[in-house]
């Protein structure tokens, strides 16, 4: 096992034999893991609890757990209950640090809600209970609060005591919470609970420390208005998380971005009147991406179609192969996909490019049943219709069988490894039409086949554990040649990149407007590409369990999901709470960020004598 270290500002040379722990004196009780538990009640529609979607706090608190990259597991009270074996270890010991509560409020003494009581006051669990949740008598016993009702007052919030949760209350801050989203909130009493801030009169953010167990914070995110994708109450969100726990390890995102061009290798616009331009050459594709892409130290990625549907012989051809397409439209231009194929390898070459997939062929994947066949319908009447929705039919109305979008995303990833030497983790439909029924869900299909990420209505999570809908955290916006984008107009948040969507037939027809883009943009933006963003939101962290019982966190990066770290750094922040920097033997900042260097594999991160160490285990060969 090949082992090095590394330290925050200083090259070190060192073996070690063992990994080492985060030398974080113990907190109390020390054997708490790094780990959260989201409970909700029936706010998940998904019955078989894999797809995430349909707006609603419970989305947002899912989405920022993943894209900060929080451990966590979801109980739902609908179907499962609280029981001692769901919350505790083999061993005893609990399975989670801190429980968020999300669960609307009513009887539940049916699923055990009693038992959190027991785990918070015995076994030192922290608690973080959002909005009307607290409105569940042991939830608001627990909190050291007597839920009253809803209310809706003008007026902006009061910062009442000074403390780690409210030092970030600017006074913009405060007065955003006068705005009419911030009027809305829910009237409690203050019984035990110590009262950090105000909004309209009535407490709106609380704690309470438990003697001899865990602590409890009491945010009212109020849920009818899904606050909580506010910023300024995902900040607090995320500070309750770090005071709660003591520590946070997570990703910020400050002004990324991530680029995207569609439409490489694809057809369509050698044929249908609505979309008609040349296709991109060689010299073009560097003088117009390239060389402004590496000016700008900025990344695209290309979602390419490795199908090219062709009429004459009625098959799917490699596009790269096509280096004489006559147009069918005007019978004179000629298309030239071998000299796209060499621009992109060229991108490649330098690294600016990275290839992800737009799906096999851009088309339906049947061109027989009326009202084709297609293959000679004429392009200004039947031929120009809907036929290039490749995941669902909006021609005829119906959705694409589950089996086959399998086929034709396996025909993607097979040609894209054949093609450019490496697998797509990013995924998103032709057309951005999609299926949506359980049975032939895309996105669900597409984490099945191994894509980690996918813009489908919005930004998704793919994984083999949820597929999550990140919007409103996570935004995309669409840009074209004949449209201005800057800075002011990105929706920017520090909780995750902005997509930037385009294609290919902008620089056909304006060949600098990808320069001014760039330019438009401005300076400080950082791009980042789709595999980075899907490694990120794929990487595990988990307290490791030392015989000393201090604290040992270790990040793992797998070899599908996380391959972009194999040849890249990553960068995380360590967020540590007021009580934990006081327990460290040397002064310690609040916030600081940890560079892991490249490689696979499990990486240790420890603190000794006020200094951040990188202990790197990579992937044995």
């Amino acid at each position: 096992m090949c082992v090095s270290a590394y330290r925050i500002g200083i090259a070190l040379v060192a073996t070690l034999v063992f990994p080492l722990a985060l030398a974080i004196p113990s907190v109390d009780p020390p054997s708490l893991p790094y780990r959260f538990l989201l409970v909700v009640s029936d706010q998940w529609k998904d019955p078989a609890s894999y797809v995430i979607e349909g707006g609603g706090e419970f989305q947002v608190v899912a989405t920022l757990l993943k894209t900060w990259g929080l451990p966590f597991d979801m109980l739902r009270l609908d179907q499962q209950r609280l029981d001692r074996y769901h919350l505790l270890e083999r061993t005893g010991d609990p399975r989670y640090g801190t429980i968020i509560w999300d669960a609307k409020p009513g009887d539940l003494e049916a699923a055990g809600v009693a038992l959190v009581g027991e785990f918070v006051k015995e076994h030192g669990v922290n608690l973080i209970v959002l909005g009307d949740s607290v409105a569940t008598p042991d939830i608001s016993m627990l909190a050291g609060l007597e839920y009253h009702s809803e209310f809706r007052l003008p007026g902006g919030i009061q910062v009442i005591r000074e403390h780690f949760l409210s030092r970030e209350l600017g006074q913009a801050e405060k007065q955003s919470l006068a705005a009419e989203w911030a009027k809305r909130g829910n009237k409690v009493l203050a019984r035990e609970a110590t009262i950090l801030v105000n909004r309209g009169g009535n407490p709106f953010l609380t704690i309470r420390q438990i003697d001899g167990g865990g602590r409890v914070v009491w945010l009212d995110a109020h849920r009818s208005s899904t606050q909580i994708e506010q910023q300024l109450i995902r900040n607090l969100f995320k500070r309750s998380i770090i005071w709660a726990q003591g520590y946070a390890l997570y990703v910020e995102y400050p002004r990324n971005v991530i680029l995207i061009m569609h439409d490489m290798g694809s057809s369509e616009n050698t044929m249908v009147p609505t979309w008609h331009y040349r296709t991109l050459t060689e010299e073009e594709i560097s003088v117009n991406l390239i060389e402004p892409l590496r000016r700008h130290k900025a990344k695209l990625v290309q979602i390419v179609n490795t199908g090219y549907v062709d009429r004459q012989t009625q098959r799917v051809l490699s596009p790269w192969k096509q280096n004489k397409v006559i147009d069918h439209l005007d019978g004179k231009t000629i298309h030239d996909y071998a000299s796209t194929k060499r621009g992109l390898d060229a991108g490649v070459r330098e690294g600016v490019f990275e290839i992800q997939s737009h799906g096999w062929t851009h088309m339906l994947p049947d061109l027989e049943s009326p009202p084709g066949p297609w293959w000679r319908a004429p392009m200004d009447g039947v031929g120009g219709l809907s036929w290039y929705n490749e995941f669902r039919d909006r021609l005829r109305e119906k959705e694409i069988p589950a089996l086959t979008q399998k086929f034709h995303m396996q025909r993607s990833i097979e040609y894209i490894e054949k093609d450019f030497g490496s697998t797509p983790l990013y995924f998103r439909p032709g057309g951005g039409a999609f299926s949506r029924s359980y049975s032939n869900y895309t996105p669900g299909i597409a984490a099945q086949m191994g894509f980690g990420l996918g813009r489908f209505s919005s930004p998704t999570y793919l994984g083999r554990d949820l597929v999550i809908v990140m919007a409103p955290v996570i935004q995309a916006v669409s840009w074209a040649f004949d449209k201005m984008l800057t800075a002011a107009d990105v929706p920017w948040t520090v909780d995750g990149p902005c997509f930037i969507a385009f294609h290919d037939r902008d620089v056909a027809m304006d060949p600098p407007s990808v320069e001014r883009l760039l330019r438009d943009l401005g300076e400080g933006v950082r791009y980042m590409t789709a595999a980075e963003y899907c490694a990120y939101l794929h990487a595990r962290i988990e307290r490791e369990t030392v015989e000393d019982r201090s604290l040992s966190l270790a990040v793992e990066y797998d070899e599908h999901y996380c391959r972009y770290f194999a040849t890249h750094p990553s960068q995380w922040t360590l967020h540590l709470s007021d009580q934990m920097r006081s327990s460290l033997e040397a002064s310690m900042p609040e916030k600081q960020t940890v560079k892991i260097p490249e490689g696979l594999g499990r990486h240790f991160i420890r603190i000794e004598s006020g200094q951040v160490w990188v202990v790197a285990v990579p992937v044995s060969r």
